[in-house]
């Protein structure tokens, strides 16, 4: 089968989750005979806009387009875009796919894309990373990190010119929110001069991505957390499977653990993004060197990620303090098959996520690698990981609850026996679910299995089999 992926990059450029899961679906896939290209935007600027390259990368055939970010660009270039588009469907009369798998469509991409597929008559599926479809910030949280779940374009557009809490000083997040408020109401009057997002442009990317989704032939929702949402907005369920995402564990069981003779250590792998809740692990970090004040005590946090630009480039600059280097070590970006080595090197994995989540690829490797895991208590954790089975949940944005798990940790080394409990779903199984919605079988939806169950001898995922992945209709377990 002739197979093109689209998502929002590649490893090594590509750093995270999404772009991880890419990786492991597009290797995976060819390991089975199929014939994989990848299709995704280069977002750093480095060369004018919409230029392509195309290399080859573990052996995938990699297309990638020049779109960087750019302040002057319009809103709507952050879900429709012509240029993209035009490049999308000369490449599709080139490879001549049998599917078109989307893992993304917005930021560097266009919500178009599905229709271009289908008008040649191509098979179509798309794997919900985020709530970008629904939500411009991608997270339904507000611009100070509230959950937000009611919509409307009025609201939403009031939501994207919100300063946030790291958006400068109080005098300047004033100075713009006023600055916000003037314009729209110019606009209201008819002198629009488009500097500020509107009502009316909410209304028009939500048309088009509602037109959009009429053209995706098959979705994938990692958990029912992230399906919930879409299903309310009137995705139909016989069009939606669950499915977890999934790696390949064998690098993570043969890394090499560490010998315990250094102190503890913690890490952190994520963007720098206010959703991640880096802030939080921060402010546990302050609590925990207060209460354990004895030098004796050896412990550090290790910060694996990169800065972003625009308005979240002021996020890390506003909540460090230089007392923090007492503590924290930050490493910058590893490259993405490092991850087995990374882990090892760890005494516990921290995700202090604000947001839902969306089965982190982070905790399935933490998980993979034996390394135990502290968590926030969102649902797209608690889908896929046992709490007591080599993780502790915190309530999320708990500071002072992070701190104290971490002192557990502290407290408790030598550490127990790595916990290695099944994946929520194998690679093996993982990849014939993909390949039975690209040739086009019945959409069910993933069932995971108890801890108590055994691996099957065939990781075949058919309903009803005796400890399988059993499939059942998501919107029943919702």
């Amino acid at each position: 089968m002739n197979i093109l992926l689209v998502s929002n990059g590649f490893p090594p450029s590509g750093q995270w989750g999404t772009e991880f899961y890419t990786y492991q679906l597009a290797t995976g896939l060819a390991a089975r005979g199929h014939q994989v290209t990848v299709f995704c935007p280069d977002r750093l600027g480095e060369a004018p806009r919409y230029t392509v390259e195309r290399s080859t990368r573990y052996q995938i055939s990699l297309v990638q387009v020049h779109n960087g970010g750019d302040p002057k660009k319009s809103f709507r270039d952050s879900y429709r875009n012509e240029g993209i588009e035009g490049i999308f469907d000369k490449l599709l009369e080139e490879t001549q796919p049998d599917v078109v798998h989307f893992i993304h469509m917005l930021w560097g991409l266009s919500v178009q894309l599905p229709e271009l597929a289908k008008r040649r008559g191509l098979r179509t599926i798309a794997t919900l990373t985020d709530y970008g479809l629904l939500c411009h910030r991608g997270q339904r949280l507000d611009a100070a990190i509230n959950r937000c779940e009611e919509k409307s374009p009025a609201k939403c557009a009031k939501c994207i010119r919100e300063p946030g809490p790291w958006d400068g000083n109080p005098l300047s997040r004033t100075l713009k929110r006023v600055a916000g408020f003037g314009l729209s109401q110019a606009a209201a009057v008819g002198l629009d001069l488009g500097l500020v997002v509107l009502e009316a442009d909410l209304v028009s990317r939500e048309a088009s991505i509602q037109d959009a989704m009429g053209f995706v032939d098959a979705w994938v929702a990692p958990t029912r957390a992230l399906a919930r949402p879409f299903l309310e907005a009137g995705l139909d369920s016989a069009n939606l499977s669950i499915l977890p995402y999934a790696l390949d564990e064998a690098p993570y069981r043969a890394a090499a653990d560490r010998t315990g003779s250094q102190g503890v250590r913690f890490g952190f792998l994520g963007q720098f993004l206010p959703h991640k809740g880096l802030h939080v692990l921060f402010d546990a970090v302050r609590i925990l060197r207060d209460q354990l004040s004895d030098p004796g005590e050896r412990w550090e946090v290790i910060i694996y990620g990169n800065k972003v630009g625009g308005r979240n480039g002021r996020y890390m600059r506003s909540i460090w303090t230089d007392d923090l280097a007492e503590r924290v070590i930050i490493e910058g970006p590893f490259e993405p098959l490092r991850a087995p080595e990374v882990l090892a090197g760890l005494d516990a994995a921290i995700l202090p996520s604000l947001w839902d989540e969306n089965a982190p690829l982070t905790i399935l490797q933490a998980r993979a690698a034996g390394v135990p895991i502290l968590a926030s208590d969102v649902p797209g954790v608690r889908e896929v990981i046992e709490e007591g089975r080599g993780a502790r949940l915190f309530p999320p944005g708990d500071s002072e609850a992070l701190a104290q798990a971490m002192k557990s940790v502290i407290r408790e080394r030598p550490p127990c026996d790595p916990d290695r409990s099944p994946p929520p779903v194998t690679l093996v199984a993982h990849l014939d679910a993909v390949q039975s919605l690209y040739g086009g079988m019945a959409v069910c939806s993933y069932e995971p299995r108890t801890h108590a169950q055994q691996e099957p001898k065939s990781s075949s995922p058919v309903a009803g089999r005796a400890g399988a992945n059993t499939l059942t209709r998501p919107d029943a377990a919702l």
